[in-house]
């Protein structure tokens, strides 16, 4: 290597370093995307209750004392095309606008037993976007749950790092 392509380098290294704090204390929380899939308070709370139904509070926690709608939110607003983000709060909508229908009621002020039916119909529903909905926030709301803390440190004994050595063993064990 040329002494010159060193000292360009490490040039850049050092301005590099220099940038670094500056750009950092620029994140501050309310720069920081909340929502990126932009619902509204109904609609978040919808789909609260809709991820509840799917994991109910037992002996165990359930979907909001784990915050599973916020996984939910996250994945559809980031890792979704447009296309299916605009697909998802339209069917979010019309899951409402079903349990109007059928109970005379919001999905949200439906009793346990109308939620778990409307679910079932949604899972069985002849409309591909229902039942698209239905599917991927089934999907999501199960893979919050067995990536959560609770699920891997209670449940699964999921250990990061065992650090386990047994070096005084005898050999006829």
């Amino acid at each position: 290597m040329k002494r010159r392509e060193v000292f360009s380098n490490l040039g850049l290294g050092v301005l590099g370093l220099s940038a670094l704090p500056s750009w950092a204390n620029a994140w501050t929380g309310s720069k920081i995307k909340k929502d990126s899939l932009g619902l509204s308070a109904d609609q978040a709370n919808l789909l609260e209750d809709l991820a509840e139904t799917i994991i109910p509070e037992t002996d165990t926690p359930g979907a909001k004392t784990l915050e599973i709608a916020k996984f939910i939110k996250l994945m559809v607003g980031d890792v979704y095309s447009p296309e299916d983000r605009e697909r998802f709060k339209n069917a979010m909508v019309k899951v409402d606008d079903v349990s109007k229908l059928l109970y005379g009621k919001t999905y949200s002020e439906s009793s346990k037993e109308q939620k778990q039916h409307l679910l079932q119909g949604l899972e069985m529903s002849s409309d591909q976007d229902q039942k698209w909905f239905f599917n991927t926030t089934k999907g999501l709301s199960v893979r919050a749950y067995t990536s959560s803390e609770y699920y891997l440190t209670n449940i699964a004994h999921f250990e990061f790092a065992p650090g386990r050595y047994y070096g005084c063993v005898p050999l006829n064990q």
